[in-house]
């Protein structure tokens, strides 16, 4: 490790072959910077750690919430009419949630509700971000060894072992069947090191603050599920992957940016209607108020909605969400069990106000756009990396033996934690940064609708029934949060609504 070249303990031609330049620094840069990264996050990780240690309520929370409470009360009392009818017939679907969620009472001030909660948030926060620390440092250890000990080129030489054994196939001639043994076995091996990492966040951070309903029968048949799903659905996908790659040439990143493009669009609609049921029901939103009121609200935005659902996220979990999910004409709205017992139907249209916005602003389509994009970049920069004059990259990693031939999902791992690992995490950055501008312009569109206050009490009651962070550290949550922070949500709005009037 003091000099270089860095090579794997296990290699196909057990050092063989001279070094290239490439090959001399390949591996050396690769854990260097896998390195960087997790110092950098770490730094961010401890920061909000000590955020997490405040005991103080957050100033600014207080005055904008303060407002807003302000606001509600000068407000003339609405009729409850359709809240009440829609929690009548959905009382049988909710009513576990619903009991356990008592101490949240929708008609009392939210500030004095927040600051009861934000010891909680707190001590929640310290536990996700502490274990979060813990996984962060195992996963570097686990990629630094599995690097250094040439675990690739092992699991491969094992599946073309396994391969020759049990099927007679050899690497030259079947090179897809022996990259399926590889994906295999890798998947069952991360499966069995993720495991108690999974287990524990579900079953003692989850449970301990009030969130998890699994049981662990459920836990593992979601898990055997999402194996299977997996293998059924990831096998054919892989293998015309490698065909593409294979049959199209120079220019074939051309034919699997078109091929991903079409496997993204038939995944937007299956995934929805036919994977999502396995694990939870969906049963249409029974007739009352709230859902002729979303109706109404979809027409008025030009929304073809066709279908409108609840979900018993209540099974698995106490923290609520809403999503939309379609093409064209064919639109359908999901909405949590959890959603429909924290907050009330004002609340619920201006949260849908919120995510009919990203659709009428067209976040969506160029969210979808902006991944294709990536999608073909990436491919292309991978098609300078792949061919026969360009093997010394995989050579530092291990795979050097003499007259055989580069794998080639081997090579596209490689190339991802390699080569593309820092552009990724700019882009991913960038993307961060673009969200949560998205996010804000949302509101705005919920705001302009006439939402503003219903979508502001609405965002307290999910951060407070969820636990939000309250105060979290400003550089971790420019690095990591998709969403805005609640407070700087909040304060967006009532600016908003200050200059407006």
């Amino acid at each position: 490790m003091t000099s270089l070249p860095w090579t794997p303990f296990y290699a196909q031609s057990q050092g063989e072959q001279e070094p290239s330049i490439m090959s001399t620094y390949a591996m050396a840069l690769t854990v260097l910077f896998t390195v960087f990264v997790f110092a950098f996050e770490h730094m961010l990780d401890e920061r909000q750690a000590a955020a997490y240690k405040i005991t103080k309520f957050p100033e600014q929370l207080e005055q904008t919430v303060r407002l807003i409470d302000a606001e509600k009360k000068n407000k003339k009392p609405e009729s409850t009419t359709g809240d009440g009818d829609r929690k009548d017939s959905t009382a049988t679907a909710t009513a576990t949630a619903a009991d356990e969620k008592k101490d949240l009472d929708k008609d009392k001030p939210i500030l004095p509700q927040l600051k009861d909660k934000f010891a909680k948030a707190q001590t929640y926060g310290t536990d996700k971000i502490s274990f979060g620390m813990l996984c962060s440092l195992y996963n570097l250890l686990e990629s630094v060894l599995f690097l250094m000990c040439g675990f690739l080129p092992y699991v491969w030489d094992y599946s073309v072992k396994l391969g020759d054994q049990y099927g007679g196939y050899n690497e030259n001639d079947n090179e897809i069947k022996i990259t399926l043994i590889f994906m295999l076995v890798t998947t069952v091996i991360g499966t069995i090191t993720s495991l108690p990492f999974e287990l524990y966040s579900t079953f003692r951070i989850e449970k301990k603050h009030g969130f998890n309903k699994q049981t662990p029968a459920l836990f593992f048949t979601d898990k055997i599920k999402s194996l299977l799903l997996t293998c059924v659905i990831g096998g054919p996908f892989v293998s015309i992957l490698l065909k593409i790659i294979k049959w199209g040439g120079e220019s074939f990143y051309i034919y699997v940016w078109g091929f991903m493009f079409l496997f993204s669009t038939i995944m937007m609609t299956l995934v929805p209607v036919f994977i999502m049921p396995l694990f939870n029901k969906y049963e249409p939103l029974e007739d009352s108020e709230l859902k002729t009121r979303i109706y109404a609200l979809a027409d008025r935005l030009k929304y073809p909605l066709t279908k409108l659902f609840m979900m018993d996220g209540s099974k698995r979990s106490s923290h609520s969400n809403a999503f939309m999910f379609g093409f064209g004409k064919n639109k359908r709205i999901v909405l949590y069990d959890t959603l429909m017992n924290q907050v009330d139907d004002d609340e619920i249209l201006a949260i849908l106000g919120h995510e009919l916005g990203h659709w009428k602003l067209g976040h969506t389509l160029s969210s979808f756009a902006v991944t294709q994009a990536y999608f073909g970049a990436s491919f292309y920069c991978f098609s300078l990396c792949y061919g026969a004059g360009s093997t010394d990259l995989y050579r530092a990693f291990g795979f050097d033996g003499v007259d055989r031939p580069i794998p080639t999902m081997l090579a596209l791992l490689l190339f991802f934690q390699t080569i593309w690992a820092p552009i990724d995490k700019v882009l991913s950055f960038i993307l961060t940064i673009n969200s949560r501008r998205n996010e804000f312009a949302a509101d705005r569109f919920s705001s302009d609708l006439g939402m503003s206050a219903k979508l502001q009490t609405g965002l307290c009651k999910i951060s407070l029934e969820n636990l939000g962070a309250m105060c979290p550290d400003p550089w971790y949550a420019i690095y990591h949060y998709s969403h805005p922070p609640l407070v700087e949500r909040l304060s967006a709005m009532t600016n908003s609504e200050k200059k407006t009037n």
